[in-house]
């Protein structure tokens, strides 16, 4: 193991002394600190420069209880005193002296035999860069080489504020090639288009790290955790394919699969988001049946958000979720149907606003952070929020129909 696994919780000693033991050197992604920062307003802006050029640049780890010659790592030395207390006081100072704040900062203090802490710091590479250290009147911008942090120039101002527009685009461009895709029966596999199976939901988990050429998974490893990657509202059987790693809802005619590609993208469909109601002779009304749309969102997010962790895909991630063919349908609102306070959705597919997981969480942060995106959907039938319908789901995102 190292200090650079998925997971920063499970970070021990012996991945600290492994530092020492390879002579690992500084570089672009990674920093060593003797001594911990002090309290002095020269040593926090020396910590804001640190943080704020990992995340202006790739990203990296900053460990603080290493001495370091020529940049080689050559000793651990332990920090004395109170871990809680110290890292609270990093934490306060990374969240009040950079703005845009940086999301998705992890900090662990790794307990020594011998006595003291050494402390991990992993800076995720920003997906809304550039960030400024703002503490004291200070206005200024870091970047990172391999020989440490700098301050950035105008040039690289200029090539950082367009790179974080373009990761945006770049997401939501393949996102709109995808669903391009799936809305021509040319996804990963064919799904199901009888009656019945009118509609199609889908959710996209981008891991930025995908959009920046830093995420490869193994996919002998997707297979331990494919309990983890069953296909929304269904279970499926799974195999590696050329794109990654699959499951798909086993049916003559797949009707729904869940893909995770090479990169750490993983794709989930699910056909039957429309249900065909006749109102009159010769009149069929188009409804989306919420409960049944949310409940596999909730149910399976939380599971997927698992195995990308497991699979060592880093945060933060993109989430978006799309209905494909849904053009003059009505939402039905928990258990009723209601179009008399509605209009038709307009358009045969809808991309709801992309929402931002920053790290890794519980359950309950993951549908947390996609809810917002539900009320572009009722927006799109005219009603103002979600809120009231979101009510009805209680913090395992189990459906309790409060309201």
């Amino acid at each position: 193991m190292s200090i650079f696994q998925p997971v920063l919780e499970d970070v021990a000693e012996i991945d600290v002394a492994e530092l020492v033991a390879d002579v690992q050197h500084e570089g672009l992604s990674l920093e060593f600190k003797r001594d911990m920062y002090g309290n002095s307003d020269a040593d926090r802006k020396e910590f804001l420069k640190d943080l704020s050029s990992f995340a202006n640049s790739a990203g990296g780890y900053l460990v603080i209880g290493i001495d370091e010659d020529q940049g080689a790592a050559i000793a651990i030395t332990p920090i004395a005193g109170d871990s809680d207390a110290a890292l609270q006081r990093l934490e306060q100072i990374a969240r009040t002296g950079i703005e845009p704040r940086i999301v998705g900062i992890r900090m662990r203090a790794v307990p020594i035999a011998a006595g003291g802490f050494v402390y991990v710091i992993r800076i995720p590479k920003s997906w809304n860069p550039p960030h400024r250290v703002s503490y004291q009147n200070s206005n200024r911008f870091y970047l990172r080489s391999s020989a440490g942090a700098h301050e950035a120039s105008v040039e690289e101002l200029r090539a950082t504020f367009a790179n974080g527009a373009a990761m945006h685009d770049r997401m939501s461009e393949y996102v709109r090639n995808r669903i391009q895709r799936i809305a021509d029966n040319e996804g990963i596999v064919p799904l199901a288009r009888e009656d019945g199976t009118e509609g199609r939901l889908i959710i996209h988990i981008l891991p930025f790290a995908a959009f920046s050429g830093g995420s490869q998974i193994d996919v002998a490893a997707a297979q331990e955790v494919a309990n983890l990657l069953q296909p929304l509202g269904a279970t499926g059987r799974s195999r590696i394919n050329f794109e990654g790693f699959m499951v798909v809802r086993t049916a003559e005619v797949a009707r729904g699969y869940t893909q995770v590609f090479r990169n750490g993208v993983i794709e989930a469909t699910k056909v039957r988001v429309i249900s065909l109601h006749q109102q009159q002779v010769n009149q069929q009304v188009l409804r989306v049946p919420t409960r049944a749309f949310v409940e596999p969102i909730y149910a399976r997010l939380p599971s997927y958000m698992r195995a990308l962790q497991a699979l060592g895909v880093p945060p933060p991630f993109g989430i978006s979720i799309s209905l494909i063919e849904v053009a003059n349908a009505f939402l039905g609102i928990g258990n009723f149907w209601d179009e008399e306070n509605q209009q038709p959705i307009d358009r045969p597919n809808l991309v709801l606003p992309m929402q931002i997981i920053a790290d890794f969480g519980d359950d309950a942060s993951y549908r947390s952070a996609v809810t917002p995106a539900l009320d572009a959907l009722w927006n799109a039938v005219g009603l103002p929020s979600a809120a009231p319908f979101v009510a009805n789901f209680n913090e395992r995102g189990e459906w309790i129909e409060r309201n």
